[in-house]
C-alpha cells in the first residue's frame, strides 16, 4: 500500500536528531505492507518499532513499543487488546484494525468515513488541511480541535458516533495535542489549558508521511506520559464543543429572526 510521504534522506534526518536521542530510521510503507487506520501505530512500523510489514502483530508487540519508545503508560495500548478481544485472535495484521465500531470509526480527524466498498485506510490530505486551517495559528490547539471534532461530527450525519466511539474520538482529539509536544503537561500540576497545543509543522509530517518529525526538534518525552495526563485535554476539548455548538446555534436562531 502506497502511503502519502515525501522524499527524506536518512543520512538528514541523522543530523537532525538531538544529542542522546536514537530514532531509528524511517522507511515507508510498501506495496505489500499492512497499514490501518491509526497514523501511531503506522508511524511506529515506518520506523521498525512493530514489524515493517505491518503483520503478526500482537497486542503485547504494540504495548511494548508505546512504554519502550514514545514513554507511555501501558494503558494507551489498552484499544488494541480490546481490539484482539472482539475479533477473537490474538494476532493480527494492522489492516486487519480497519474493523467499524472497535478501533476505526466515523468523523476521523485524518481518514474518510470507511464503507464496504472503500475503506479508506490511507491518510486524506483534505481533511488533514481542514484541520490546520481550523486554527488560525501555527499550534492546534484545544480550541481548533474542538471546532475540527464537531466539523467532521457533522459531515458525517446523518451517521452518529456510538458513545463508545465518541469518547475514543477525544481520546485520539486529546493525544493529537500531546504527542507532538516538546513537554507534555503534568495533569497533576494543574497545567493552564494553552499548555496542550501541537505545531502544524510536525502534525503535518505526522499524518501526512506517517513519520516522526526529528527533523523539527520532536522526541520522545522525557517525562512517562500517564492516561490522566489526557483527562484535563479532554475535559477541555468537550467544553469547548459544547461552547461551539451554543453559540452556533444562537447564531441560527438570530439569523431565523432577521430573516422573518
Amino acid at each position: 500500500m502506497m502511503l502519502f510521504f515525501a522524499a527524506v534522506s536518512f543520512a538528514a534526518l541523522a543530523t537532525a536528531l538531538p544529542a542522546g536521542v536514537q530514532v531509528q530510521p524511517w522507511t515507508p510503507a510498501e506495496e505489500h505492507d499492512s497499514r490501518g487506520p491509526c497514523p501511531m501505530l503506522n508511524t511506529l512500523a515506518n520506523h521498525g518499532y512493530l514489524p515493517h510489514n505491518g503483520r503478526n502483530l500482537t497486542a503485547t508487540l504494540i504495548e511494548n513499543a508505546f512504554t519502550n519508545f514514545l514513554n507511555v503508560e501501558a494503558g494507551f495500548a489498552a484499544a488494541v487488546k480490546d481490539f484482539t478481544q472482539a475479533w477473537g485472535h490474538d494476532v493480527f495484521n494492522l489492516h486487519d484494525l480497519n474493523a467499524p465500531d472497535i478501533l476505526q470509526h466515523i468523523a476521523s480527524l485524518t481518514r474518510d468515513d470507511y464503507t464496504s466498498q472503500n475503506p479508506h485506510i490511507r491518510p486524506n490530505l483534505h481533511r488533514i488541511e481542514s484541520l490546520f486551517d481550523d486554527s488560525p495559528s501555527l499550534h492546534i490547539d484545544i480550541d481548533s480541535i474542538a471546532k475540527s471534532r464537531l466539523r467532521v461530527q457533522a459531515e458525517s450525519h446523518p451517521n452518529m458516533l456510538s458513545k463508545a466511539r465518541f469518547d475514543a474520538a477525544l481520546f485520539e482529539a486529546a493525544m493529537v495535542l500531546v504527542m507532538m509536544t516538546d513537554n507534555v503537561p503534568d495533569a497533576t500540576s494543574n497545567p493552564p489549558l494553552s499548555a496542550y497545543e501541537a505545531p502544524k509543522d510536525r502534525l503535518r509530517t505526522w499524518f501526512e508521511q506517517e513519520r516522526f518529525p526529528v527533523e523539527l526538534g520532536w522526541q520522545p518525552s522525557k517525562r512517562a506520559i500517564k492516561l490522566a495526563d489526557l483527562n484535563p485535554a479532554i475535559q477541555a476539548i468537550t467544553e469547548s464543543m459544547q461552547r461551539q455548538e451554543k453559540e452556533r446555534s444562537k447564531s441560527r436562531i438570530a439569523a431565523k429572526v432577521d430573516a422573518e
